[in-house]
């Protein structure tokens, strides 16, 4: 068995080093040009950069091709979401041109570091029992297929397509409708269907490598949904949204009404008799982006 302090931990550390390198790297760049548009798609070259590390730092006689298969279905979770997000938040900041939330920070180099050093702890927290078991020794791994491999995969898999529902959906409206807000589709039944998503898949991801710890003190894996459903939940996504959100649109009786009858986070119908339904060209909803 690993024991703390060898193998696993050893490729924590370096995973942690290569995670603050590439972060340093785009931030002394950013700081320079003062632009934020490298900030979301360096998160995700970081986690890719990350995982990859994990995969390759193997003692001699644990080869990366005796990987268990669940080691490379949670390798793949996070390559996959990192990939898919990266792309599409890239994309965002290259159309709407900046970010908002970066406007007066880009203009000093000293407070332009704080989002920087906390998304070096984003990018580590968030996929750490995705690190613990890449970490482990594949020989320690217990056989693939246990009812929590198969809770998480669909509990994760369930997260991303709700995921990537609300961030098409609400794409797809503010290109017809840029000053509005959005009020159908996924966003019916959820104000803020996006950070559901991406919150229910961490939660799978953490049960789906659960089943992977062969050490006690790898549960503090479970800092990671924790640490997600806190930063979005109290402190840079939805509190912030719904600032800005009822700033833009809370003199409007139609986007109390939508407050009145939609769930805040969960998915759940919403509720009858509560405001009447909107014609889609007249519908707005709150803004709100992907962490």
């Amino acid at each position: 068995m690993s024991t703390f302090g060898s193998i696993t931990t050893t490729s924590l550390f370096f995973t942690f080093i290569v995670d603050f390198a590439i972060q340093l790297v785009f931030y002394i760049y950013s700081a320079a040009k003062q632009t934020e548009k490298f900030y979301d798609v360096s998160a995700s070259i970081t986690y890719i950069s990350c995982v990859i590390v994990a995969l390759c730092w193997r003692q001699l006689d644990d080869r990366i091709e005796t990987l268990c298969p669940r080691q490379i279905v949670a390798a793949l979770t996070v390559l996959v979401w990192a990939v898919r997000l990266g792309s599409y938040l890239f994309w965002r900041i290259l159309k709407e041109g900046d970010d908002k939330r970066f406007a007066t920070l880009k203009k000093n180099p000293v407070q332009f570091a704080i989002p920087w050093f906390l998304q070096v702890v984003w990018i580590f927290l968030t996929p750490l029992p995705v690190y613990i078991i890449l970490g482990n020794r594949s020989s320690e791994q217990p056989a693939f297929g246990s009812w929590s491999d198969i809770l998480g995969l669909i509990i994760w898999a369930f997260g991303f397509v709700v995921e990537v529902t609300a961030d098409t959906q609400k794409t797809m409206f503010k290109n017809k409708y840029p000053k509005q807000f959005i009020s159908t589709g996924i966003w019916a039944w959820s104000r803020y269907a996006n950070y559901n998503g991406e919150i229910t898949l961490w939660v799978g991801s953490f049960i789906l490598c659960a089943g992977g710890f062969v050490e006690g003190w790898q549960w503090v894996g479970i800092v990671s949904p924790l640490f997600v459903a806190g930063l979005i939940c109290g402190i840079s996504g939805i509190p912030l949204l719904e600032k800005s959100s009822q700033e833009r649109y809370g003199a409007l009786p139609e986007y109390q009404a939508y407050k009145a009858r939609t769930s805040k986070f969960f998915l759940w119908p919403p509720k009858q008799n509560v405001g009447m339904a909107l014609p889609e060209s007249t519908t707005a909803g709150p803004s709100s982006s992907s962490v």
